[in-house]
Protein backbone atom coordinates (compact mmCIF):
# COMPACT_ATOMS: atom_id res chain seq x y z
CA UNK A 1 0.00 0.00 0.00
CA UNK A 2 1.29 3.15 -0.74
CA UNK A 3 0.71 4.88 2.77
CA UNK A 4 3.07 1.93 4.27
CA UNK A 5 5.73 2.96 1.51
CA UNK A 6 5.05 6.57 2.48
CA UNK A 7 5.67 5.83 6.08
CA UNK A 8 8.65 3.94 5.48
CA UNK A 9 10.54 6.18 3.19
CA UNK A 10 9.41 9.01 6.26
CA UNK A 11 11.23 6.71 8.99
CA UNK A 12 14.31 6.93 6.59
CA UNK A 13 14.25 10.19 6.34
CA UNK A 14 14.12 10.44 10.13
CA UNK A 15 16.97 8.38 10.92
CA UNK A 16 19.19 9.60 7.77
CA UNK A 17 18.40 13.54 8.79
CA UNK A 18 17.34 14.00 5.64
CA UNK A 19 14.99 16.78 6.23
CA UNK A 20 14.82 17.85 2.24
CA UNK A 21 13.33 14.15 1.92
CA UNK A 22 11.03 14.61 4.85
CA UNK A 23 9.45 18.12 3.62
CA UNK A 24 8.80 16.52 -0.37
CA UNK A 25 7.13 13.40 1.54
CA UNK A 26 4.87 15.28 3.90
CA UNK A 27 2.18 16.67 1.14
CA UNK A 28 2.49 13.13 -0.45
CA UNK A 29 1.63 11.46 3.16
CA UNK A 30 -1.15 14.03 3.67
CA UNK A 31 -2.82 13.22 0.54
CA UNK A 32 -1.99 9.75 1.07
CA UNK A 33 -4.20 9.62 4.40
CA UNK A 34 -6.99 11.89 2.86
CA UNK A 35 -7.33 8.96 -0.02
CA UNK A 36 -7.91 6.13 2.69
CA UNK A 37 -10.83 4.19 2.25
CA UNK A 38 -13.52 4.88 5.42
CA UNK A 39 -13.51 1.02 6.34
CA UNK A 40 -9.92 -0.51 6.55
CA UNK A 41 -8.81 -3.95 7.67
CA UNK A 42 -8.07 -3.67 11.36
CA UNK A 43 -4.87 -5.66 10.61
CA UNK A 44 -3.82 -2.90 8.08
CA UNK A 45 -5.09 -0.34 10.23
CA UNK A 46 -3.14 -1.90 12.83
CA UNK A 47 0.08 -1.88 10.81
CA UNK A 48 -0.37 1.99 9.97
CA UNK A 49 -0.90 2.60 13.99
CA UNK A 50 2.44 0.59 14.44
CA UNK A 51 4.84 2.86 12.45
CA UNK A 52 3.43 5.72 12.84
CA UNK A 53 4.14 5.60 16.51
CA UNK A 54 7.15 4.30 15.02
CA UNK A 55 8.06 7.42 13.27
CA UNK A 56 6.56 10.03 15.81
CA UNK A 57 9.37 8.20 18.31
CA UNK A 58 12.04 8.27 15.94
CA UNK A 59 11.19 12.15 15.20
CA UNK A 60 10.81 12.86 18.87
CA UNK A 61 14.43 11.11 19.23
CA UNK A 62 15.73 13.61 16.50
CA UNK A 63 14.79 16.54 17.68
CA UNK A 64 15.98 15.86 21.15
CA UNK A 65 19.67 15.40 19.35
CA UNK A 66 19.24 17.97 17.17
CA UNK A 67 18.42 20.58 20.61
CA UNK A 68 21.21 18.46 22.53
CA UNK A 69 23.48 19.42 19.70
CA UNK A 70 22.49 23.31 19.75
CA UNK A 71 23.32 23.50 23.12
CA UNK A 72 26.31 22.09 23.03
CA UNK A 73 27.37 24.43 20.09
CA UNK A 74 26.16 27.45 22.57
CA UNK A 75 28.54 25.92 25.43
CA UNK A 76 31.04 26.04 22.57
CA UNK A 77 30.56 29.64 21.43
CA UNK A 78 30.30 30.11 25.72
CA UNK A 79 33.58 28.83 26.15
CA UNK A 80 35.76 30.52 23.38
CA UNK A 81 34.06 34.01 24.93
CA UNK A 82 34.48 33.18 28.44
CA UNK A 83 35.62 31.20 30.99
CA UNK A 84 32.77 28.65 32.54
CA UNK A 85 33.22 26.99 35.82
CA UNK A 86 30.80 25.23 37.92
CA UNK A 87 29.89 25.83 41.62
CA UNK A 88 29.66 22.72 44.25
CA UNK A 89 25.89 23.01 43.16
CA UNK A 90 26.09 22.82 39.56
CA UNK A 91 25.32 26.21 38.82
CA UNK A 92 27.47 27.63 35.82
CA UNK A 93 29.74 30.63 36.64
CA UNK A 94 31.34 32.92 33.47
CA UNK A 95 34.35 34.47 34.47
CA UNK A 96 35.19 37.63 32.26
CA UNK A 97 36.24 36.69 28.36
CA UNK A 98 38.86 37.06 25.76
CA UNK A 99 38.96 41.14 26.33
CA UNK A 100 39.49 40.82 30.30
CA UNK A 101 42.58 38.54 29.35
CA UNK A 102 43.53 40.36 27.30
CA UNK A 103 43.38 43.58 29.63
CA UNK A 104 46.21 41.05 32.07
CA UNK A 105 48.52 41.35 29.43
Amino acid sequence: MQIERLMDEMHTAIVTADFDGLGRLSPKLDAALESLPKRMDQKLLQRLQRKAERNASSAAAAAKGVRAAIRRLNDVKQNAIALVTYDENGQRATHGGQQEIQRRF
